[in-house]
């Protein structure tokens, strides 16, 4: 599959291959990196592999395809997002267990998608992009993977995600801790919590879902939260065999399924406006009904009880996660931790918490996009150095100054109303128009710099009416407050500014050099 640069040191591994591509595709097609292996990375691997274009590799550090859901296999790892709709809207599943499917489920479904549309052979799996940079003499891409390796390409699909890379917090002692601690993204399977005293660190999605799965196993549970998250309920029905022949051989039935499921989440994006306050304090009020149903300790109610407004957080959904935190062995500590001693933690208010095992369920590095991937772009411009102060993107996909680069799930492309699977096809959509033009008219393509200043100032302007800059906790911000994680729309109006590639906001070059 591979073959010499004879222009250029290292190895082109995407070039055409002489496949016979449909009759609206150019002869020749753009070698093309896709980095990450997860919804993002294989939805735009099947978009390109739909529309003719073969000539593409995926990279991923991992072992195989599925992203977070290979990785988080934490007891109750589950998604909270329909399972219907959190599906390729032209691959859906027929075979879920419940509303809402499980780790192993989501994974599994991944690993059927990856094999249906034939894209595994051009998967290099535990390989780590470590580098990429633009080389302007020949208009291409320059990749570099862990060990020194390097290979050649004319388009770049970055799609390692925002929940990739686990934070540890840098805690004083943390390396003397006696006992097992490990992140929820990386659970340990050989600690048995079975009689430990169990410190759960973080109260966020994950927490939410593995508090109640081990609270049964341990003598004591310890869930130390810096903020609480408003929590609603699962309405996870379980699935059936008489549903699930229909679904199977009524293929419209599963679209229907998806269609009202998709259209019911979609109702829900009024509330992250502040003009629609009122509605959000109808939910706001419901919330709170249901803690007072769950919880009977009136001091763990006031404890779990967000300060916050209802939406510029994401709304997490279980039933069992209130019930856990009632429970006589199960203590809720409403500080944060500022050291880790031999025998547990330090809480800020001086308070010691025993622990044998700890788990930090204390997020990702999710305003670090594409880190630690070390981007070089036009000019030697370096990309983190760009977005020391937040990332900035146009539509979330391309950024000024790096030629034939397009993110999936960038910057202000989070979705906390619908699904994200929608949003990713978009984008993955979008990047395939581009490199077809690439293919089309050869060179490279890069979005001015002043239609990426005016889309961003349009986005915080939209920003700015939402509840995600009334001081909310959580990660969708920087340090200093500006929201860099998620849409302030509906997924219809991503839809729309995304369904056509604008060209006259585009650059359009040609290497000094031609390749071999």
């Amino acid at each position: 599959m591979s073959e010499n640069d004879n222009t250029t040191p290292g190895k082109d591994i995407g070039r055409t291959r002489g496949s016979a591509y449909r009759s609206h595709m150019p002869t020749t097609t753009p070698s093309v990196a896709i980095i990450g292996a997860g919804f993002g990375g294989l939805g735009a691997a099947i978009e390109l592999e739909r529309n003719g274009i073969d000539s593409y590799t995926i990279f991923d550090r991992g072992p195989g395809v599925g992203g977070v859901w290979r990785d988080n296999t934490y007891p109750g790892a589950a998604c909270d997002v329909p399972s219907p709709t959190y599906s390729y809207s032209f691959e859906l599943e027929s075979e879920w267990s419940a509303r809402f499917g499980s780790q192993a489920e989501i994974k599994a479904y991944l690993e059927r998608c990856a094999e249906k549309y034939g894209i595994l052979s051009k998967a290099r799996f535990n390989t780590e992009i470590v580098a990429a940079r633009f080389d302007e003499p020949t208009g291409r891409w320059e990749v570099e993977v862990d060990g020194g390796e390097k290979f050649w390409f004319d388009a770049l699909i970055c799609a390692t995600g925002q929940l990739s890379r686990p934070k540890i917090p840098d805690l004083d002692g943390l390396n003397t801790f006696a006992g097992d601690h490990f992140h929820s993204a990386r659970w340990d399977h050989s600690v048995d919590l079975r009689g430990k005293k169990v410190a759960v660190v973080g109260s966020g999605a994950s927490a939410v879902q593995l508090v109640p799965a081990i609270v049964d196993e341990v003598s004591e549970l310890h869930v130390i939260q810096r903020s609480p998250n408003w929590v609603g309920n699962k309405w996870n029905h379980k699935s059936n065999r008489q549903v699930k022949w229909l679904m199977r051989n009524v293929p419209s039935l599963a679209r229907l399924q998806h269609n009202v499921e998709w259209v019911w989440y979609e109702t829900r994006v009024p509330i992250i406006f502040n003009q629609f306050d009122p509605l959000r304090g109808g939910f706001h009020e419901w919330l709170k009904f249901k803690i007072r149903r769950e919880i009977k300790d009136p001091e763990l109610r006031k404890a779990v009880t967000p300060n916050y407004k209802v939406g510029c957080n994401r709304v997490l959904l279980s039933n069992d996660w209130y019930p856990a935190l009632d429970r006589d062995h199960t203590t809720v500590h409403a500080n944060a931790v500022t050291k880790v001693t031999p025998a547990g933690l330090v809480l800020d208010d001086g308070t010691e918490v025993e622990a044998d095992v700890i788990i930090w369920c204390t997020g990702f590095t999710a305003t670090e996009y594409l880190a630690p991937i070390d981007i070089t772009g036009r000019d030697g411009r370096k990309l983190h150095t760009e977005w020391k102060s937040g990332p900035e993107a146009y539509l979330g996909i391309a950024v000024s100054g790096y030629p034939n680069l397009f993110m999936i799930y960038g910057p202000n492309t989070g979705s906390l109303t619908n699904t994200i699977i929608f949003l990713l096809e978009k984008q993955a959509r979008y990047a395939r128009q581009a490199i077809q033009r690439i293919a089309q008219n050869g060179g490279w393509i890069d979005v001015r710099q002043d239609v990426q200043d005016q889309f961003n100032a349009e986005i915080q302007r939209k920003l700015a009416g939402t509840v995600f800059t009334s001081g909310c906790p959580g990660w969708y911000h920087t340090d200093d407050g500006k929201v860099v994680a998620v849409w302030p729309g509906s997924h219809v109006a991503y839809a729309r500014a995304t369904g056509k590639v604008d060209f006259d906001s585009f650059e359009h070059g040609r290497p000094d050099r031609a390749r071999v």
